[in-house]
């Protein structure tokens, strides 16, 4: 009986380890210096375990087209974290 409640907390805290390194990355972009949108990397198979790889996504502020209004030239920017 000892041997079975070993395993099933080794399981148990192997799970729980697994399931909470993963983190989601969220990208917020900004339009003229506005928020504008928020795209969640979070469908259940992409986790991040490494901050860098998310922040890495992250764009400096470029000239852009607009995806609120259609053939409008705004400046963006994308920040994740």
């Amino acid at each position: 009986m000892k041997k079975v409640l070993g395993i099933m907390a080794v399981v148990a805290v192997s799970a729980l380890m697994l399931t909470s390194c993963g983190k989601k990355c969220n990208c917020t972009r900004y339009e003229d210096g506005k928020k504008v949108a928020i795209s969640t990397y979070d469908n259940g198979a992409t986790k991040f375990f490494e901050k860098s790889v998310c922040t890495d996504m992250s764009v400096e502020k470029h000239q852009g087209y607009s995806v609120v209004t259609d053939g409008k030239e705004v400046s963006v920017e994308i920040k994740c974290k």
